[in-house]
Formats: C-alpha cells, structure tokens, sequence
C-alpha cells in the first residue's frame, strides 16, 4: 500500500481509517445486485466528501471500509454520510 501524504492549503496529512459496518440485524443482504450498487454509492459518496477508498471488502452481512480522509473531517461525520446516503438509496 502506498503511503501519500495528504495536502491542503494549510495541512499535510496521512490519516487512515479502517472501519467495520454491518446492516440492521446483521442479516445478509449484501449480495449479487445489493452489493454492486452498494460499492458504487460508497464510492461516489467518498468522490463527493473527498475521501480515498484504499480498500472495501463487501461481506454478504458486513463490510469492511479502509479510507484516507483529511483531518477536518471526522470518522463519525464520514460513517453518518456513508451510511445514511447508502440507506435512503
């Protein structure tokens, strides 16, 4: 994996995130079509919020996220985003 450092106007910064996440009940859901969909709206919301996916692995009852994110936004806002966009649609 490759270790960029992150710049802005007044940061440089190389923050990794890796979280876990699993849909009500743990029940499995996220397979065949579910689970195409659900990696193109994770991936477009992370364009949006300028994230970095590094790597996703999609089980059928839980998911996996390792994400570079800069550090004025936090883990919490970033997983309210991913799973609230990701459940409306």
């Amino acid at each position: 994996m490759e270790q960029k450092y992150r710049r802005t106007k007044t940061t440089v910064s190389l923050i990794h995130y890796h979280f876990v996440f699993c849909p009500r009940y743990r029940r499995n859901v996220l397979v065949n079509k579910v689970e195409e969909r659900f990696r193109q709206l994770v991936e477009e919301i992370c364009q949006e919020n300028d994230g970095v996916i590094l790597a996703m692995e999609v089980m059928p009852d839980h998911c996996h996220l390792f994400l570079n994110g800069l550090p004025s936004d936090s883990p919490s806002d970033m997983m309210a985003k991913v799973k609230g966009v990701t459940s409306r649609r």
